[in-house]
């Protein structure tokens, strides 16, 4: 009875998600959509046509389109045609592509690009199934919702042939094995069990001892991890809004970036004042290797003094401590190996920097080169590989500093404003925003400006110069890139 109760209610919450499910007369594809939506009457070359209020869906067959490289033509022109009627495409967030490119539970591929013209949003999409090429329209919807109703098609399953003919084989040989009779232990004497229960108290009443090494430092730990909990709380609550300035509402100033999560590399949005958007993107595969290579190693040696700590002789002599601290030993020497190899990646192949435009051309490159034996010089590049400004910072540092030149002129000075804060990132991290980098600029012409961290666990930050006239926009997007990709405030302890 409650199979049958189970297995109503799983009925009843899958035909309330989707009421429906819809397919053209070949069945080579199905689409599963919620309710309110009707099919109705195909017209000319449509195979499938459904509707909802003012919302419309209707699929084309693609007659000469049986493989992927026919749909990404068939996509690329219809995308440029969109362009030349300069309608607005929307744009994947993260990568900037036009085209998104996905695959169906079959494997069959699907591309889909989503477009607005004439404020009404349009979304068209290729795929294939059943080896045949489809083309599907979405109207007046969001295009949220276009992205998801296009996963729900499901092409027909594809024919398995060959498969082997699973028959029922009695074994070969078969051995009838008599179970060993059980035999009864013999009774041991009552004093012996007494001296056998004895030993067994004895033993659980015994523990291992610690030493005060132990005692302080899981003490120190539960303090730190405490400390840092509470701020991060702090600031997730109650951080306060991102601070703007009134500027002169033709200015490019101020400018406003925010960093992109969800990759192995540094992604950063900024945005100006006029609303010109930019990404800049850096991989940081040297700097994994160095942090998480000096923290393993600190993490593992850490462990090492714990278990070393306990004071027990018998438990100290056991293989399971002797094991615990020969794994330690190995892994604080694998940590060491990549917090090295993360240097030498770093000094042989530096990562460089690259800043597009909101329409995906690379605006500017930045590459690292060594100027002295203790500074640092990061290029900005053109397409043409033309050198139009150049930072220069400390190799090693306590306080951020850079300077920026333009054809050999220095144009400005960036440098952070806090002692204290520099100090506790190097101890405890940013806390959660609360010990973020601010810093002052002093450009030409006797110009000033500043750059905000706002108190979030997240990177956001905020540009902004009272004499915009004397720096340009482009020198400050390139000097954020250059500071928040190279000396990025990081959540746990780390000395630049």
């Amino acid at each position: 009875m409650r199979k049958i109760t189970f297995t109503f209610f799983l009925c009843l919450l899958n035909l309330s998600c989707f009421a429906a499910s819809f397919s053209p007369k070949d069945g080579s594809f199905n689409i599963s959509l919620p309710p309110k939506w009707q099919k109705v009457k195909t017209l000319n070359n449509e195979v499938l046509s459904l509707k909802k209020g003012t919302s419309k869906i209707k699929v084309f067959a693609l007659k000469n389109c049986k493989d992927l490289a026919c749909l990404e033509k068939t996509a690329n022109t219809k995308v440029k045609q969109i362009k030349d009627k300069k309608f607005k495409l929307v744009k994947n967030t993260y990568s900037g592509e036009e085209i998104k490119k996905s695959e169906f539970s079959t494997l069959d591929p699907y591309l889909y690009f989503s477009y607005t013209a004439e404020n009404i949003n349009y979304t068209e999409g290729y795929f294939l199934a059943d080896s045949k090429g489809y083309k599907i329209e979405l109207s007046n919807l969001p295009h949220k919702d276009a992205d998801l109703y296009l996963s729900f098609i499901a092409p027909k399953p594809k024919e398995v042939k060959d498969i082997p003919l699973i028959t029922d084989e009695k074994p070969l040989v078969e051995e009838n094995i008599a179970a060993p009779e059980i035999q009864k232990p013999e009774e041991q004497p009552n004093i012996q069990n007494l001296q056998d229960t004895k030993f067994v108290q004895e033993t659980k009443i015994q523990k291992p001892n610690v030493s005060k090494k132990f005692a302080i430092i899981i003490s120190l730990l539960f303090i730190y991890i405490s400390v840092v909990f509470i701020f991060f709380v702090y600031n997730f609550v109650f951080s306060p809004l991102m601070y703007k300035t009134q500027t002169n509402p033709n200015s490019l100033y101020p400018i406003v970036g925010s960093r992109l999560y969800g990759s192995p590399d540094l992604f950063f949005k900024l945005y100006d004042n006029q609303g010109h958007n930019f990404i800049i993107t850096s991989q940081r595969w040297s700097s994994f290797l160095k942090e998480y290579g000096f923290y393993g190693a600190l993490g593992f040696t850490l462990l090492h003094l714990i278990i070393s700590s306990l004071l027990k002789q018998e438990f100290s002599s056991s293989l399971w401590f002797n094991t615990s601290l020969s794994v330690c030993y190995l892994f604080t020497a694998f940590g060491l190996v990549f917090m090295l190899g993360g240097y030498i990646l770093d000094i042989i192949f530096p990562a460089p920097i690259f800043v597009y435009t909101d329409k995906g051309k690379i605006l500017f490159k930045i590459i690292r080169r060594n100027s002295g034996f203790l500074k640092y010089s990061y290029l900005v590049l053109t397409n043409a590989y033309t050198v139009i400004f150049r930072l220069e910072t400390k190799k090693i540092f306590f306080m951020r500093k850079w300077i920026v030149f333009e054809q050999d002129n220095q144009i400005a000075i960036i440098k952070e404003n806090s002692f204290l804060k520099a100090l506790g990132r190097k101890l405890l991290g940013h806390l959660g925003g609360s010990l973020r980098t601010n810093y002052v600029i002093e450009g030409k012409n006797e110009s000033k400006g500043q750059i905000l961290s706002s108190r979030k666990a997240i990177t956001n930050f905020h540009i902004d110069i009272d004499k915009p006239q004397a720096l340009t926009s482009t020198a400050m997007i390139a000097a954020a890139a250059v500071i928040f990709t190279k000396n990025r405030d990081k959540f746990y302890p780390w000395f630049d």
